[in-house]
């Protein structure tokens, strides 16, 4: 009875190690991305998402993989400041659901600098030993 009782804490610690490594993981590649976007580094945020990513924007406009990548290197969509807040993930195999708030400021190329406050839903799907966005949607709060 206690080999059994030890073999199943055992293994609920380990999945639980493993799941807390993943959560981890994604929450790296969701800052890595904010800071990308913040310094329009075209690079970094083409590795960071997938060929097939689906971006929303608040407004209703989607974007793909290259045209979210142009608008921010270009400047159509210039953040100067992200901050995240009410951060949560959950994660689904090989498929991670993030929700947070983005507080921040923008300087779009066409625009005044302006406060950014959205609700922000985000897939992640791992790839490999890597984490990329598949897809995002935003709202206004």
């Amino acid at each position: 009875m206690h080999k059994y009782l030890f073999l199943c804490l055992f293994l609920v610690s380990t999945t639980a190690f493993a799941q807390n490594k993943e959560v981890a993981a994604v929450e790296k590649a969701v800052a890595d991305l904010m800071d990308a976007m913040v310094v329009g580094d075209e690079n970094r945020l083409k590795n960071l998402t997938d060929p097939q990513l689906t971006y929303g924007h608040s407004n209703g406009l989607i974007e793909n993989q290259a045209e979210y990548i142009e608008a921010i290197r270009s400047g159509v969509s210039n953040f100067t400041e992200i901050n995240i807040e009410n951060q949560s993930v959950d994660i689904k195999g090989n498929v991670a659901l993030v929700r947070h708030f983005l507080i921040g400021q923008t300087h779009n190329r066409d625009s005044d600098p302006a406060p950014v406050n959205l609700g922000v839903l985000t897939v992640w799907h791992k790839k490999g030993k890597n984490w990329r966005l598949l897809a995002r949607q935003a709202f206004k709060r």
